[in-house]
């Protein structure tokens, strides 16, 4: 398949733990890896966990241009490469979730598993899109604060005390995301397909992880989506939003041990 719309690919910052089947785990936007802390130590007892900032983000580089949800996934195929992984369980939270449907589209070999967690597989509706355009041109003129002010509230369930130590690292670490990685990613969402196709053959494996209280992505609309696609598991969270990872790292780590047991 020609990858000729993917930029060329950057060398990511990742972490990793542990040994046996490699686990992927995606950050959202505008966010980085270390949103999977807990994760990150807890799976690293039975699976070889890699944990990268996309790029854009966290410790990677931010050139230039538009980033495709595709150019995103050729950047972890490129680490995995680096690695010596030939196949490994994509985890993605929210936009880590539409890299990983990107790469069961143009590089399915390399995905032995899927894992959506507060994430959907639907393109973004016209008004949705062209707002994300909007947010990418304002952060390539004032900065990533103002682009990224309004959502803290949305990341976590109603009614959460923002003043907390979990809500200060979220914002800190949205605040750190470089004006080039937040416009180059909004564009990149902004542009991708709809991906229910990807969703609906039962190979590989696929799971969905949702909070109940998520803000962003709708509960009853995962629902609704797997009501008409039985092979993929539904796990929801109670007492989350948006970062299950953070709000109830137990639940989700639990959820995602579920999963990957039944590889």
């Amino acid at each position: 398949m020609s990858m000729s719309h993917t930029l060329p690919t950057v060398q990511l910052a990742y972490e990793e733990r542990g040994q046996g089947l490699p686990v992927v785990l995606l950050h959202g936007y505008p966010l980085d890896h270390t949103l999977w802390r807990a994760q990150i130590a807890a799976l690293g007892d039975a699976y070889r966990v890699i944990a990268p900032d996309l790029r854009g983000h966290g410790a990677s580089p931010a050139p230039a241009g538009d980033y495709s949800m595709d150019s995103l996934a050729a950047d972890v195929a490129a680490l995995l490469d680096r690695l010596g992984v030939e196949r490994a369980v994509w985890v993605g939270h929210s936009m880590g979730g539409y890299v990983a449907l990107a790469a069961l589209r143009t590089l399915p070999q390399r995905v032995a598993g899927l894992a959506l967690c507060a994430s959907h597989p639907f393109a973004d509706p016209p008004e949705k899109a062209a707002s994300r355009r909007a947010s990418a041109e304002q952060a390539r003129r004032e900065g990533t604060a103002p682009v990224v002010s309004g959502m803290l509230p949305l990341l976590f369930r109603p009614g959460t005390n923002l003043e907390t130590v979990p809500a200060h690292l979220i914002r800190s670490m949205m605040l750190r995301t470089p004006p080039q990685g937040v416009a180059g990613v909004l564009d990149g969402m902004a542009a991708r397909p709809d991906a229910v196709d990807m969703l609906r053959p039962p190979a590989p494996p696929k799971a969905i992880l949702a909070g109940r209280e998520d803000q962003i992505v709708r509960l009853a609309d995962l629902q609704a989506l797997v009501a008409e696609l039985p092979h993929v598991a539904l796990h929801v969270m109670d007492g989350a939003g948006h970062l299950p990872m953070i709000e109830q790292p137990e639940a989700t780590t639990a959820a995602l041990r579920a999963f990957l047991a039944a590889l």
